[in-house]
C-alpha cells in the first residue's frame, strides 16, 4: 500500500486580511466618488443644453413681438427694467364693405384667390383695430392709422356680397366678420382701408409656485388681464437691476429713455436674460453650485413712424 502522506496548507492572516479589505475599501471609495463626479457631469451637462435652448426660446419669442409694434404710435404703454407692456400685433386684414358708421366688414380668413384677414387668434371686444386713415389731402403728410376699441365681433356668410376681395363662386358660404366699434369711423376710411389688430400684453418676470423664477406672457383679454403663461426660464430672482431678466431702452440716439411718458420715443430694446439651474450639479463630491448661463440681445423697433 502507498504511504499517505497530508500536506499542510497556509491561511490569509488576520493582518492580510484587515490590509485587503482595507485596500478594496479605499478603491470601492475612489470608484464610486468617480461614479458620482460622472453622474453629476451629465446632470449639470444636459441642465445646461437646457438652459440654453429656455433662452433661444425667449430670443426667438420676445423679438417676434417687440419688433412689429410702433413706440411712436403709442404701442409701447409702460415699462421697467423687469417687465414691459405693450400692444400686440393679433394680425391684419382690409375692409370690404362698411355698413355703418361704427362697423367694418371683412373678408373671410380662407379665401381661395388670396389672404387678405389674416391672425393668429380671433380679435374680442376690448381689442384695438387701427384703421389706416388716407385722409382727404392727395399726399401723405396727413395719413395717420385711427385707434377703434371693439365692443363685438360677428360672423355671416352674407356680408361683403360685391367685395372685389372675395371670389363669388370660390368663396361662397365662407363665414366674414363684421367688427362692431367705438367712437364712430370718420369718412376717409373706406372700402379698401387696411386694417392692423392688436391686444394689450405684457412679459414679466414672475415667481412660480416652485419658487423658481420664469419669463411670464400674459394677454387683456375682455376687459381683465387672464393667466401669465410661462414660456421660458427658470431665471434668477430679480435683484435690481442684476436680476433674472434686464429690459433696457434706448432712443434713436442712444440715450438711455427710463420714463415711461416718454415711451414714443423708444427705438430700442436691449435684453439680457440670466438662467439658472436647480442646486443638484456641482462638481465631484459637492451638490450645493448652481448651474448658470446668460444672453444679451437687442431689438430695433420696425415701424417708427
Amino acid at each position: 500500500m502507498p504511504r499517505l502522506t497530508s500536506v499542510r496548507r497556509r491561511g490569509f492572516t488576520m493582518v492580510e486580511m484587515l490590509v485587503t479589505m482595507t485596500i478594496l475599501s479605499v478603491i470601492g471609495i475612489i470608484v464610486s466618488r468617480l461614479m458620482m463626479g460622472q453622474q453629476r457631469f451629465y446632470q449639470r451637462t444636459n441642465e445646461q443644453m437646457g438652459m440654453r435652448r429656455e433662452l433661444r426660446s425667449a430670443m426667438n419669442l420676445v423679438p417676434a413681438d417687440l419688433r412689429s409694434i410702433s413706440s411712436s404710435g403709442g404701442d409701447l404703454t409702460t415699462f421697467n427694467s423687469n417687465s414691459l407692456t405693450f400692444r400686440a400685433v393679433l394680425g391684419a386684414s382690409a375692409v370690404c364693405a362698411r355698413p355703418s358708421n361704427s362697423a367694418l366688414d371683412l373678408p373671410p380668413l380662407n379665401m381661395a384667390r388670396n389672404t387678405v384677414t389674416s391672425w393668429y387668434t380671433t380679435p374680442q371686444a376690448g381689442d384695438t383695430v387701427w384703421a389706416f386713415n388716407d385722409s382727404l389731402s392727395r399726399g401723405a403728410e396727413d395719413d395717420v392709422w385711427v385707434p377703434l376699441r371693439i365692443t363685438a365681433v360677428s360672423q355671416s356668410a352674407v356680408l361683403c356680397p360685391l367685395s372685389p376681395f372675395i371670389d363669388a363662386i370660390l368663396d361662397v358660404g365662407k363665414p366674414r366678420f363684421r367688427v362692431t366699434v367705438t367712437p364712430n369711423l370718420p369718412d376717409s376710411i373706406k372700402v379698401g382701408s387696411a386694417l392692423r389688430f392688436t391686444r394689450s400684453a405684457r412679459f414679466q418676470l414672475t415667481a412660480q409656485s416652485s419658487g423658481r423664477y420664469y419669463l411670464t406672457r400674459a394677454e387683456y383679454v375682455g376687459g381683465a388681464w387672464q393667466g401669465a403663461t410661462a414660456v421660458s426660464g427658470p431665471y434668477e430672482a430679480p435683484s435690481g437691476s442684476n436680476g433674472g431678466i434686464r429690459f433696457t431702452y434706448f432712443d434713436s440716439l442712444g440715450l438711455a429713455v427710463t420714463n415711461p411718458a416718454l415711451g414714443r420715443d423708444v427705438a430700442r430694446i436691449d435684453m439680457i436674460l440670466r438662467a439658472k439651474g436647480a442646486n443638484s450639479s456641482g462638481g465631484v463630491g459637492s451638490s450645493s453650485t448652481s448651474n448658470t448661463d446668460s444672453l444679451a440681445f437687442r431689438i430695433a423697433l420696425r415701424n417708427r413712424q
